[in-house]
């Protein structure tokens, strides 16, 4: 069915569990959806149009600033806000590790605290529905939707999962270790390119700059940590030059002989720790 004022179609199914979160959301409760599927398989698009649906039908607002990939920030616009749509892309930040995961749990059950106070509406978009908690996915998530590409080519198409069926995939997820999606779907369907109606061209900019900016900085301190590991390297390359006894590297420093020997041993271990070898 073509939907909203930006005439995008989404299936009649998934229309009707969004009509039902919909009136949820009149209550005092709020909704969390997860969506989870591979890199660059349309998270955001299918995302965007759930949350201009909600958006249109429950009069809310919902625009590029309603996108968060920092999630400092996200909760922080959570907790100052109240009855807002908020879009977490970790979709567009696909290298997060899995060890980022398990360190921002706390983080995350933050969120879904404060959304339940606030009646929120909240997306979140991630890798793989197994990155979060169980209480975070089968409790706190309404529904799943998996988006996939039928036989590794068509983009565009979902699963949907109730907290029923949901829940029996995290559970056959903790027993074989298998994330047998087709196996428990409530139903699929397709969806389309969303953004690109949704959004307007400068919007998009805007959007493709937030991205950008999110990425520069989630590499920034990798960068910081390799460029001080070469320094090390090089400091320690410096205790073994020709000509270059202890004492005079010490009386260069400004510091006493047996420092000089306690540095390069400290040196050793960190680097021993880390090795980042130079280009």
């Amino acid at each position: 069915m073509i939907v909203t004022d930006k005439e995008y179609f989404l299936e009649n199914k998934l229309l009707e569990k969004l009509d039902l979160m919909v009136k949820r959301l009149g209550g005092t409760d709020d909704c969390v959806v997860t969506i989870d599927g591979d890199e660059g398989m349309g998270k955001t698009n299918i995302a965007s149009a759930i949350c201009y649906y909600i958006a249109y039908n429950t009069k809310r607002v919902y625009n590029v600033d309603n996108i968060f990939f920092d999630l400092d920030k996200l909760i922080n616009y959570a907790s100052k806000t109240k009855e807002q749509i908020i879009h977490w892309d970790e979709a567009a930040l696909g290298g997060l590790s899995t060890q980022w995961w398990k360190q921002n749990q706390g983080k995350f059950m933050q969120l879904l605290m404060i959304a339940r106070k606030k009646k929120h509406f909240i997306v979140m978009c991630i890798p793989k529905f197994n990155y979060l908690r169980e209480y975070f996915f089968v409790d706190r998530s309404i529904a799943l939707i998996h988006v996939y590409a039928r036989q590794n080519l068509h983009k565009g198409r979902f699963f949907y999962f109730t907290k029923r069926k949901k829940e029996a995939l995290f559970e056959y997820w903790k027993r074989r270790r298998v994330r047998l999606y087709i196996k428990f779907k409530s139903f699929g369907g397709t969806f389309p390119k969303a953004m690109e109606k949704i959004f307007s061209p400068e919007e998009l900019a805007k959007y493709e700059g937030k991205k950008d900016y999110a990425i520069i900085s989630l590499a920034a301190p990798e960068k910081v940590d390799k460029n001080l590991q070469r320094l090390k390297e090089l400091e320690l390359k410096m205790y073994t030059l020709p000509g270059i006894t202890q004492k005079k590297m010490a009386e260069h420093f400004g510091i006493r002989e047996d420092s000089m020997s306690k540095r390069k041993i400290r040196l050793q271990n960190e680097l021993n720790k880390i090795p980042i070898p130079i280009d």
